[in-house]
């Protein structure tokens, strides 16, 4: 499965954070570190998953 990293603001004091996600947990609102509300998307990477080499 594959991974992604969200670029978030927040709405209220404008601060940014990239977090990364992985997609066998659950999706919950981010807070702001600075002032405890809900940030919000702006932006996300998406990544590969990694395919494990076969030993030879």
């Amino acid at each position: 499965m594959a991974d992604m990293m969200f670029d978030l603001v927040c709405q209220h004091c404008g601060r940014r954070e990239q977090r990364r996600w992985e997609s066998r947990k659950s999706v919950a609102v981010t807070f702001c570190a600075f002032c405890k509300r809900g940030m919000s998307v702006v932006g996300i990477a998406f990544f590969a998953p990694q395919q494990q080499q076969a030993a030879a």
